[in-house]
This record gives C-alpha cells, sequence and structure tokens, in this order.
C-alpha cells in the first residue's frame, strides 16, 4: 500500500500539481506554519478560489510557485536527475 507522501509526490512529478497539492495541504508534520498556509492558498488558487485571494491583495501566481519551490526542496532535493 503506498503512502500519502508517495501517492502526492508520484502525482507532483507526473505534473498534477492541483491533486499533489490537495493531498499535501493536509500534512501537518514537516511543514512549517508559513509554508502549509502556502500550500493551502496554492491549492485553493488551483481549485477556482484565486479571485478571493486576489481580493485579500495575495499573489497567487506566486504562492502556486513558492509551493512548488517547498515541494521540491522537502522531497525532491535528495532525488538524482
Amino acid at each position: 500500500m503506498r503512502t500519502k507522501t508517495e501517492k502526492a509526490v508520484k502525482l507532483f512529478k507526473s505534473g498534477c500539481l492541483k491533486e499533489a497539492l490537495a493531498i499535501f495541504r493536509t500534512f501537518r508534520i514537516g511543514f512549517s506554519k508559513e509554508e502549509r498556509r502556502t500550500l493551502q492558498i496554492a491549492s485553493e488558487s488551483l481549485t477556482g478560489n484565486s479571485g478571493f485571494y486576489h481580493q485579500l491583495g495575495i499573489d497567487t501566481d506566486y504562492m502556486i510557485m513558492k509551493s512548488k519551490e517547498i515541494i521540491t526542496e522537502k522531497y525532491l532535493s535528495n532525488e538524482k536527475v
């Protein structure tokens, strides 16, 4: 049986960012409070709530880019490319 982490990493590698973030945003361990918030905003932006965050003055494109960096740093930085 695959773990949530394995499933999320596989989705991320295959380019399914929305689905991967839906899993990563539920993680409580391994991410700081700020990182969890970034993943949450990026996930919600990709599911159609970006307008809400734009109204709050949050750059959703930056949050999505930052979420990719966070996941890459935490889960893919040890792998050989």
